[in-house]
């Protein structure tokens, strides 16, 4: 075990020296927000030596215990470990120069790895516990801010009456006689304020900070406190929200907005590259057209609370040419995001910096979320970094080769395409680059999560190391920093490897995508049973991840055009003549409708595709990234069809146990159905508080007649789960969707189900 410094008594604290696990680390007196050229790739100097301490107890009798490190090259002799003491622990203090290592203990001649370890590092393609040595420098004024265990306190007595309270200790290797402590308050339109003596004070014995805010309307703020100490500082954010009821992004759907193809707010910033054709080329939509959007209350007529904007980053002002067959080479750009060439720039074409700040806090005006879609396994080939750091980045195996082989054999070292080199991980000055610059937009634009592309496709300790990072610096005030990630595969084991222990908080749930919803949503290939099946597995998989459920992404052929029979055939295509038309067959709009109904009424995260909401129809990529239609360009079947997912995400937003509630079966019914069985299935969300009237009842029917008069759908005590395990004994029940009620009488009701639609049912 390495043991980190706060774990010691003060006089370990005296011997000028901070030692504790990357995931920990905090630099004295440094603060990383800037892009750092010097590439020396250890995080620190590696000629300063600083104290360390290692323990390690075997669960046997051992005879010789080395601690082994790559500060050394792995020299399996350099630092004998001395032992064992009465408890059978070894111990060691070696010298270590300034830097992030990697280490294993070697016991009686066996490689072991540190049971305790709180992190990991790759170096050479092996995984190792990691340290990071930061050395004081011989001074013993540094400082140290945490929030005291138990003492943040966040209340909304009444609107414009909001608080926080929080009591922040102060820690230093010497002498806290000279500290001085500053604090700033960042409102929700942006706009920031000293915090006065009253808001921000400090103890006698100068041991402690004292935060206290009071009369705060609705909305994100986030507190700066800042500690100094002759030439040493430290700094805390606290970012929390002030709101009538505490969010969970389980409360929301999340809209992902394709910033070009959204809306056009700004015609002044268009600009598309010359010799690119138009479905891979700048259209035109950007930052201000979202922020117009939001204004007008698109986003609430959906119940949409989390926004994912694909990537704003700065792309290349060039095309590359993409080879579509032997007859067909096209030209395209990165319009998408996905080519970044700048580390800290928002790309012009979308409006800049200016015009981030103002989506985002438009959105938060509105209680909204926003995410950031982060790249972090590749760049541009342009990017700023390549040039300056070659050694920061793969170019040698591209993923594409003989016929795909590196996506399955080197997933994490080959490159997507020939002008997109690989981010080297192994490489810690990479790393840190990466991590400080993440960090940096968060803080800068006041994101309130993460969105992680290809995630499989980089070294398996990265998302411990970005999720350390991240909650360390933004979920110091309890206020949660969601990360999810997407990992295209339907292997449970490979998804949640990325979940938990610091990682993600979940991924795109791809194993209730490909395990029955569209089959039996979108084809009639198969029953509600399957679905319900399916449905089990993934909450049994996954357990209480927050999983993101889907029926459509940037990635895939649009749901429309996949649910249409005239159209499925043509999905597969991306360009020229012979795509996917619009739907006008209204069988189509009712399996996207019944898709996410389920979707949006059963566990996890929804997620609506920019323009599923309405059924933008659309091949594979670029084909599915059509520009977002305006009402007036939509069909009349497309607007009945947004005027019902609005209805849906209403009803949703209304009771609490739909968005979080426990899921269970009432039953599903045995009838063929494609290839399987169950076209009518009963479940619920039963409400975590317990309150009947905040739960709900869904029935889904898959047929095309309506149950309803003497042929209703009847849920009695005699189900295996009972309305009365719900709390509903007598009464009204009503449909959230029509308003359609039915009396309760002894625990049973019998309702109508329309045809190819489905009721959400309450208790009146």
């Amino acid at each position: 075990m390495f043991t980190p410094a706060s774990h010691r008594p003060l006089s370990a604290l005296l011997a000028f020296f901070l030692l504790i696990p990357f995931a920990l680390l905090t630099a004295c007196g440094e603060n990383n927000n800037g892009p750092d050229d010097s590439g020396e790739g250890n995080g620190g100097d590696p000629t300063t030596l600083c104290p360390a301490s290692f323990q390690y107890r075997p669960q046997t009798r051992a005879n010789s215990v080395y601690v082994v490190g790559s500060w050394n090259d792995f020299d399996r002799t350099a630092h004998a470990m001395s032992g064992p003491d009465a408890t059978g622990t070894w111990s060691a203090e070696p010298q270590i120069p300034a830097g992030e290592w990697g280490y294993f203990f070697l016991v009686d001649g066996a490689e072991v790895d540190d049971p305790d370890a709180t992190s990991q590092i790759t170096l050479d393609g092996k995984s190792y516990a990691r340290v990071e040595v930061v050395c004081d420098g011989g001074s013993a004024a540094s400082v140290k801010l945490s929030v005291q265990s138990g003492s943040l306190i966040i209340d909304r007595a009444a609107e414009g009456q909001g608080a926080l309270t929080a009591t922040l200790e102060l820690v230093s290797l010497g002498s806290l006689e000279g500290v001085n402590v500053t604090g700033t308050l960042r409102a929700t339109d942006g706009t920031t304020r000293e915090l006065s003596a009253s808001e921000l004070s400090l103890s006698e014995d100068r041991s402690r900070v004292e935060v206290a805010l009071n009369n705060l309307a609705d909305g994100k703020y986030t507190v700066f406190v800042q500690a100094e100490n002759g030439p040493y500082a430290d700094d805390i954010a606290l970012p929390f929200w002030i709101e009538a009821e505490p969010f969970s992004f389980y409360d929301s759907p999340i809209y992902m907005v394709m910033v070009d193809r959204f809306r056009n707010g700004d015609t002044s910033n268009d600009s598309p590259i010359a010799g690119s054709e138009t479905p891979a080329n700048f259209q035109g939509g950007d930052l201000n057209g979202v922020t117009q959007a939001i204004e007008e209350g698109y986003f609430d007529a959906l119940g949409v609370r989390t926004l994912w904007l694909s990537p704003w980053q700065t792309q290349p002002n060039r095309a590359h040419a993409d080879t579509i067959s032997s007859e067909l080479t096209v030209h395209v750009t990165g319009y998408h995001g996905y080519w970044p060439i700048k580390a800290r720039e928002v790309e012009p074409r979308f409006g800049g910096e200016e015009a981030l700040h103002q989506m985002v806090r438009a959105a938060h005006a509105r209680g909204m979320r926003v995410i950031m879609d982060t790249v972090l396994n590749h760049v541009h080939e342009d990017h700023e970094y390549v040039a300056a750091h070659p050694e920061w980045f793969r170019t040698s195996v591209n993923c594409k080769d003989n016929n795909g082989w590196g996506w399955d054999n080197a997933p994490i070292t080959c490159t997507f395409n020939t002008y997109m080199p690989d981010v080297d991980w192994t490489n810690t000055a990479a790393a840190t680059q990466f991590l400080d610059d993440v960090e940096w937009w968060v803080e800068t634009f006041d994101l309130d999560g993460l969105r992680l592309d290809a995630v499989k496709h980089m070294e398996d300790d990265v998302m411990g190391k970005l999720g350390t990072r991240m909650r360390q610096r933004f979920e110091t005030a309890g206020t949660d920093f969601y990360m999810f990630g997407e990992t295209y595969d339907g292997n449970p084991d490979l998804l949640n490897k990325y979940i938990g222990n610091g990682q993600l908080d979940g991924q795109f749930d791809f194993k209730r995508y490909f395990d029955g919803a569209n089959q039996a949503f979108l084809s009639d290939g198969s029953g509600l049973g399957q679905v319900n099946d399916a449905t089990w597995g993934s909450i049994n998989a996954f357990g209480e991840a927050m999983m993101v459920t889907f029926i459509g992404s940037h990635d895939v052929p649009r749901v429309i055009s996949r649910s249409d029979n005239a159209n499925r055939d043509l999905t597969g295509f991306t360009w020229g003549t012979g795509l996917p038309q619009i739907s006008t067959d209204q069988l189509a709009y009712d399996r996207v409708w019944m898709a996410m109904f389920h979707m949006m009424t059963t566990p996890g995260v929804p997620l609506i595709y920019y323009g599923d909401e309405y059924g933008e129809h659309g091949g594979s990529d670029p084909d599915n990234r059509h520009f977002m239609k305006t009402s007036a360009e939509m069909s009349d079947q497309q607007r009945a069809q947004l005027a019902r997912m609005q209805k849906l995400g209403e009803a949703r937003e209304t009771l609490r146990g739909l968005r979080r509630g426990a899921f269970d079966t009432m039953w599903v019914n045995d009838a063929a159905w494609g290839e399987g069985s169950g076209n009518l299935w009963a479940y619920v969300r039963k409400d975590p508080e317990g309150d009947p009237r905040q739960s709900a009842v869904m029935v889904l029917n898959l047929k095309d007649t309506d149950w309803s008069g003497d042929n209703g759908v009847e849920l009695h005590s005699r189900d295996a789960l009972k309305l009365t395990d719900l709390g509903w004994t007598s009464g009204t029940v009503y449909d959230l969707l029509t308003g359609n009620e039915w009396p309760l009488s002894n625990g049973a009701v019998t309702i109508d189900v329309p045809a190819r639609g489905g009721v959400i049912l309450s208790l009146r």
